[in-house]
């Protein structure tokens, strides 16, 4: 998507003049409307970065042209750019994942196990 001109709601005046301003100093060149409305063309701009700012601002997405909304939002996060496999992403990992070779090293240190020597223990 090339080019894409996105018509936004904000529940106050105030709000879209402020996300206005805002886009304004990035180079989208809004444009506001009458009942906290406002217009941006998208041509080649980051449009995360507009969807954002209009999102902080309590704003949402009104009326698009030419792609349908899933689209917009598809190609603002890139969906389907980078894909990540459910087996990789792990929260629970154990502190082990993190530790460098130096750490690890120390570790093994620490806890020794078997050398092949078994003269630990007396024999009867």
């Amino acid at each position: 998507m090339n080019h894409a001109a996105l018509l936004f709601q904000f529940p106050e005046d105030s709000q879209a003049r402020l996300a206005a301003e805002t886009l304004d100093e990035l180079g989208y060149e809004p444009q506001l409307h009458e009942g906290g409305r406002l217009h941006i063309h998208v041509q080649n701009e980051d449009l995360t970065s507009a969807l954002e700012i209009v999102q902080c601002y309590s704003g949402h997405l009104l009326e698009h042209a030419p792609a349908e909304a899933v689209v917009v939002t598809d190609f603002a996060y890139g969906m389907d750019d980078i894909p990540i496999p459910a087996h990789t992403v792990n929260e629970d990992w154990v502190d082990g994942y993190r530790q460098s070779a130096e750490e690890s090293a120390q570790d093994d240190l620490a806890y020794p196990t078997d050398d092949g020597s078994y003269d630990r223990f007396d024999a009867t």
